[in-house]
């Protein structure tokens, strides 16, 4: 979906009522001038051509459009649907200013998208309560959609954020899966069984598995260590024997 091209706002324009009227009649145009002129929040442009009419309106951004019907070239009722079709006045209220009420007309201009219709003979003060409304509902709606695209843009960088966290968990979750699993070749000395870690330091085989992986080690005497070191306190050989059938028996037990 295309996006509504942006329009900067301006504080004291926003509380000007700004009317665009396309009318190929000077006389008319006049009349409705003189209408407006005393009221000082109304901005008032005129456009005699509706081939410039589009253009006009894209340079002034006005609040409202005041279309004439009868016009020579194309006729009203098709400038609405330019108006409609045009990025910077599709959201604009348009209001056909025509000379006479019919009701079959009326029905088209609602249909090509007019916000309202007003006969010439409307009554001022009428008139100028229903031009602030649908300035009024302009500035709104343009409000109402800064505030979405503020929101959408939030969005769009929280869920860029959050997908940047998830990357940056998913690269830290692979490297303490790397630092935490042994793989490849781990030198040892052949005399001392200590080994060479990353860094080119010799260390016990303990701490290195201890710091590498989630393995926690305890300590303690296989059997034929158990057997040496007994021999080696002083244990006579029949007591040395009693030993290991202790062990066993109590591994037997274990299992």
């Amino acid at each position: 979906m295309t996006e509504r091209p942006r329009i900067e706002f301006i504080r004291d324009r926003e509380d000007t009522v700004i009317i665009l009227l396309v009318d190929d009649e000077l006389i008319e145009a006049e009349l409705f001038r003189g209408l407006l002129e005393a009221e000082e929040d109304l901005e008032f442009h005129y456009c005699q051509r509706v081939e410039d009419a589009v253009t006009q309106a894209n340079q002034i951004q006005p609040t409202v459009i005041m279309q004439d019907l009868s016009m020579p070239g194309d006729h009203g009722l098709t400038m609405i649907s330019r108006f409609r079709a045009n990025p910077l006045t599709k959201e604009t209220p348009v209001v056909v200013f025509s000379g006479q009420e019919d009701s079959r007309t009326k029905s088209i201009a609602f249909s090509l998208g007019a916000n309202d219709y007003i006969v010439k003979s409307v009554d001022r003060v009428e008139l100028l309560a229903r031009v602030r409304y649908h300035s009024r509902a302009y500035w709104s709606q343009r409000h109402r959609d800064e505030a979405t695209r503020a929101l959408r843009e939030s969005e769009r960088q929280l869920w860029d954020s959050n997908a940047s966290l998830l990357e940056a968990n998913r690269k830290l979750t692979e490297a303490l899966a790397e630092v935490k699993q042994l793989t490849g070749l781990l030198p040892m000395c052949a005399c001392c069984r200590r080994v060479r870690d990353e860094k080119n330091y010799w260390s016990e085989f303990s701490s290195y598995i201890a710091k590498h992986t989630d393995l926690r080690l305890t300590h303690g005497l296989c059997e034929e260590c158990m057997t040496t070191q007994a021999a080696k306190m002083g244990m006579s050989p029949k007591q040395v024997e009693e030993l290991t059938k202790r062990l066993r028996k109590n591994r037997r037990v274990q299992e």
